[in-house]
C-alpha cells in the first residue's frame, strides 16, 4: 500500500497519445508512450486476463521478463513495433479481426493512462477501444516503405501470459 493510493496526477503529461495499435501481425506503441516512460532500453509486458488489461512498465536488462523496447543510440523517440508471439497471442484473446481485402489492415487501438509512481502504461482492453483499417504500407503494399524498429528480442519467457494481477 501506498501513501498515493486515491491520489490522481494533475497538469499536463508530456509526450503527446499513449496508443496501442494490435494488428493481427503486431503490435505498435505510439511514439508519446516512449516518450512518457522516458524511452527505456528494457520494459516488461503484462496482461491481466481478468480484467482485460494490459500494462508496460520500464525494468532494467537483469530482469527475468525484460523486452528490449528502444535503441539506446536514437537520437528522437520513434513509435515500437513488436512481433512478440506472446504478446499476440494474449491480445488476440480479446479481440476478433474481420476479414478485411488485401490491401488494407484491420486494427484495434487503446488509449492509456500512464502511472508515473509505478513507470506504467495501462490500457484497457474492454473500454474505449477504437477500431478501424488503414491501407498497407511496406514491401507487401508493392513498394518499398520505411523500415522500423522493432522489439523482437525476447528471452523464451515474458511476463504476457503469466498469472499476473495489475
Amino acid at each position: 500500500m501506498s501513501v498515493l493510493d486515491g491520489f490522481k496526477e494533475v497538469g499536463e503529461r508530456t509526450g503527446g497519445k499513449l496508443t496501442m495499435t494490435v494488428m493481427l501481425e503486431s503490435v505498435r506503441f505510439s511514439k508519446g508512450v516512449s516518450e512518457v516512460l522516458g524511452r527505456p532500453e528494457f520494459v516488461k509486458l503484462l496482461v491481466n486476463y481478468e480484467r482485460g488489461k494490459f500494462a508496460i512498465q520500464v525494468c532494467d536488462e537483469n530482469d527475468d521478463f525484460a523486452v528490449q523496447f528502444n535503441n539506446p543510440n536514437a537520437d528522437r523517440p520513434a513509435s515500437v513495433t513488436t512481433r512478440n508471439l506472446d504478446l499476440l497471442v494474449a491480445t488476440q484473446k480479446f479481440f476478433t479481426f474481420p476479414e478485411v481485402p488485401a490491401d488494407k489492415i484491420a486494427y484495434f487501438a487503446l488509449e492509456g493512462e500512464y502511472h508515473s509512481d509505478e513507470r506504467v502504461i495501462l490500457f484497457d482492453a474492454k473500454n474505449g477501444v477504437r477500431s478501424g483499417t488503414v491501407g498497407k504500407r511496406g514491401p507487401k503494399a508493392g513498394h518499398g516503405g520505411r523500415k522500423r524498429r522493432k522489439i523482437d528480442d525476447v528471452k523464451e519467457a515474458t511476463v504476457i501470459g503469466a498469472n499476473n494481477a495489475l
